[in-house]
């Protein structure tokens, strides 16, 4: 890969070349300066003004400080304009706004200060800061341009893992189930048996709630609910009194926002292996509760539990995966083995009802 080009034009015209868009601003720079930069600027600019005292004549120090703190205090307010659009045009009017009045304060200490020597030490403390405060400014514009630069990027590759992990949780969504349960309907028609349109009409109602999950980042638990209560209503028509269960929701989870399919995901891994190889069936538990500011979701199943040091699936590791991605650091996915026999998957996650 060959390196990008030098820019020479930042030699006479640096910075940014054009500004962030608004959406840009708001995506990756809405934030201010931190505690630590705001620190360093500060002891930055206090050395260079305390090393500019020491070269100043002895009669001229109580007015050069007044000049140098008023100078400061106009470097900062333009520094934190410039933090808030950092591109070229905005830094060269804050270099001409700062280094105009210096030269013509320069030219006026011809009248002010009639000792040659003296005079010219102050054009050089002035002349000085003139130099050190753009140059710190141009610093300030770039770094703070790659900084909003490199969090959209992050932010384009988070965007980017997120559609994968749709995409695959959405082609992943129990293609076995769809094959069987359609095979089912097919065999009872042919059969004439009753079962046929109750089952035809629950796998309806699946397809109906399930197509649009995946055309969200994140979505209320309420609408992944109603997907969950649909294929458990199929399994339930092809399994028959094998099958049991029930949700259990503690008021306001429903609004409560996650990644979509992710509790799909962990039901039907409960009756894969909780419910389905058992003669006698069993029971599934969805519950969902407030633990402080997080929402915990389970899914339970009485079946034979987890197998002890046995790797995630394909469809556990993808909604890891997808948690992570939406819901961030605080959010995870734990497999136990149910106090009362059978398997436990809990979904920690921050509770909030409106994207981030």
């Amino acid at each position: 890969m060959n390196p990008p080009p030098i820019d020479w034009s930042q030699l006479w015209y640096p910075g940014r070349k054009m500004p962030f868009t608004a959406d840009e601003l708001a995506r990756a720079g809405r934030d201010g300066p931190s505690p630590t930069l705001i620190a360093v600027a500060g002891v930055t600019v206090g050395l260079l003004a305390f090393v500019l005292l020491l070269l100043s004549p002895p009669g001229q120090t109580a007015r050069l400080t007044a000049l140098l703190a008023g100078l400061a205090v106009v470097s900062f307010k333009v520094a934190r304009r410039l933090w808030c659009n950092p591109w070229r045009r905005p830094l060269l009017l804050a270099c001409l706004g700062i280094g105009f009045p210096l030269g013509l304060v320069t030219g006026l200490l011809h009248w002010r200060i009639p000792d040659r020597e003296e005079r010219q030490a102050v054009q050089q403390v002035l002349l000085l800061y003139g130099a050190v405060v753009p140059l710190l400014l141009w610093f300030l514009v770039v770094w703070r341009a790659h900084q909003i630069e490199a969090r959209l990027r992050e932010q384009a590759e988070r965007e980017k893992a997120i559609e994968m992990a749709r995409r695959l949780a959405a082609a992943q969504i129990e293609p076995h189930f769809l094959f069987n349960t359609l095979a089912s309907v097919q065999h009872w028609v042919q059969t004439q048996d009753a079962r046929a349109a109750p089952l035809l009409a629950a796998l309806t109602g699946y397809l109906r709630a399930t197509l649009p999950l995946f055309e969200h980042d994140v979505l209320p638990a309420g609408d992944e609910l109603v997907a969950v209560q649909r294929y458990l209503e199929v399994m339930q028509a092809r399994m028959g009194e094998r099958l049991v269960w029930r949700l259990d929701i503690e008021p306001g989870l429903e609004q409560a926002l996650l990644p979509p399919g992710l509790l799909l995901t962990l039901v039907e891994n409960a009756v894969a292996h909780g419910v389905e190889p058992q003669l006698a069936g069993g029971e599934i538990v969805v519950a969902a509760r407030r633990n402080g500011p997080d929402a915990v979701f389970e899914v339970r199943d009485n079946g034979p539990g987890p197998a002890p040091g046995r790797p995630d699936g394909v469809g556990l590791a993808n909604a890891r995966q997808r948690l992570a991605l939406g819901c961030g650091e605080r959010a995870r996915l734990s497999l136990e083995a149910a106090p009362g026999g059978g398997c436990c998957a809990t979904i920690h996650l921050p509770f909030r009802t409106e994207p981030t």
